[in-house]
């Protein structure tokens, strides 16, 4: 019975250490939202425009594409079915804010929507510059932040 007691005591002892180094240790989570955020305000600082900031929307929606940027609406989806790790996240927020970063009319909107018809999504010329521009800016952003 009194070694009953001692185990107690020493769980209770090492739930309250760890709920105090807990404390003190910096949390290495994050949230898709929060990283997003992170990404599109390095992006705007790294090559500012005046342009109105786009809202960043998290969808757990189904989707072909991990990301999409819609002109009308100032809105870049991310996907999370689609992409899920963080590197993923960054590279699909950076290839989006370039697709932001080009759009920045009317007519700039409907020649994408011509070229998708005429090339398809995989040979669109933006496209093909987004998926440069992301992959690289991605290994920038990384080595910064890490």
């Amino acid at each position: 019975m009194e070694i009953f007691g001692y185990i107690i005591i020493g769980i209770i002892i090492l739930y309250i250490l760890g709920f105090i180094v807990n404390l003190f240790l910096p949390s290495n989570t994050i949230t898709i939202e929060e990283l997003s955020n992170n990404v599109t305000e390095w992006f705007i600082k790294m090559y500012p425009i005046r342009k109105k900031y786009p809202r960043i929307v998290i969808s757990g929606e189904s989707s072909d594409y991990a990301g999409t940027y819609t002109f009308y609406k100032n809105t870049i989806t991310l996907f999370t079915q689609n992409v899920s790790d963080y590197e993923g996240i960054v590279e699909i927020t950076l290839h989006e804010l370039v697709h932001w970063r080009e759009i920045t009319s009317y007519s700039k909107d409907c020649l994408y929507d011509k070229q998708l018809k005429e090339f398809g999504y995989e040979n669109h010329p933006q496209e093909i510059w987004c998926r440069a521009v992301a992959a690289e800016l991605t290994k920038q952003y990384i080595k910064q932040k890490m």
